[in-house]
C-alpha cells in the first residue's frame, strides 16, 4: 500500500510540533496516540516507530515549547538581568500554551530536548563566569520556584477562566490575579537574585556576557 504524503513526511520533530497543535487545543494529556494518527493522516503504529509511548511524545511537544524560550547570549549582559530574561521567558512560554497543560508533563532535565534547554541555559552563565557551585545552587531554586509558580498560576487561570480554549494567551493573562500575578512572579525572582548575591559573598558577583560571546 502506498504510504500518504503525511507518512512520508513524519519524523520525531514533525510528531511533536503535532502533538504541541493538538495538545494546544485539548490539553496535552488528553493527546494519545490515536488522535495523534488521525492529526498526521497516519496510523498509530506509525508513531510507534519514531517514539515508543504517548509519554515519549509529551516530553518531546514540552521540549519543543521550551525552544521558544529566549536563551540567546546577549554581549554584556549582566547575570542577574540573564536571570530575569530567562525565567520571564519560561513563564511566557507556559501562558502561551495555558490551555495545553503542559506543567502536567512528568519530565526531568534528563530527557532528550529538556537536557538541550538545560546546557543553552548553563552555557548562558558559565560564560558569564558565575562559579560551579553556585550556578548549581542557584538553578535548583530557580527550577523549584518556577515550578511552583507555574503549576499554581496555571491552576488559578483554569479554576478562574469562564473563555473557551480559542481565546487568546493574554485573555488568560488578564484572569490571573493576586498571588500569582506578574508583579508577584518578579517579586520571586527579585528575591532568590539577592539570595544568590548573599550565598556568593564575598566574591562581587560581577559576571557577564562577554562582549563577544562564542
Amino acid at each position: 500500500m502506498k504510504s500518504s504524503p503525511q507518512a512520508q513526511q513524519l519524523s520525531r520533530e514533525s510528531i511533536a510540533q503535532a502533538a504541541l497543535r493538538l495538545a494546544d487545543h485539548v490539553g496535552i494529556e488528553n493527546v494519545s496516540m490515536r488522535k495523534l494518527a488521525a492529526e498526521l493522516g497516519v496510523t498509530a503504529m506509525a508513531l510507534y516507530r519514531y517514539y515508543g509511548s504517548v509519554d515519549e511524545i509529551q516530553v518531546a511537544a514540552l521540549a519543543l515549547a521550551f525552544t521558544e524560550v529566549d536563551t540567546h547570549p546577549i554581549p554584556g549582559e549582566l547575570w542577574s538581568d540573564t536571570i530575569r530574561r530567562t525565567t520571564s521567558s519560561i513563564r511566557e512560554m507556559y501562558l502561551n500554551h495555558s490551555t495545553a497543560h503542559l506543567h502536567t508533563v512528568e519530565s526531568t532535565g534528563a530527557d532528550p530536548g529538556m537536557e538541550e534547554h538545560t546546557q543553552r541555559v548553563y552555557k548562558l552563565h558559565e560564560e558569564q563566569g558565575i562559579p560551579a557551585p553556585i550556578l548549581r545552587k542557584a538553578w535548583r531554586i530557580i527550577d523549584a520556584y518556577l515550578g511552583g509558580f507555574i503549576l499554581g498560576e496555571t491552576d488559578e487561570l483554569q479554576h478562574r477562566s469562564r473563555f473557551p480554549h480559542e481565546e487568546t494567551a493574554e485573555t488568560w493573562r488578564e484572569t490571573a490575579a493576586g498571588a500569582y500575578s506578574e508583579e508577584t512572579f518578579h517579586d520571586g525572582i527579585e528575591i532568590i537574585i539577592a539570595g544568590i548575591r548573599a550565598m556568593a559573598e564575598p566574591d562581587p558577583c560581577d559576571w557577564h556576557t562577554p562582549e563577544d560571546p562564542r
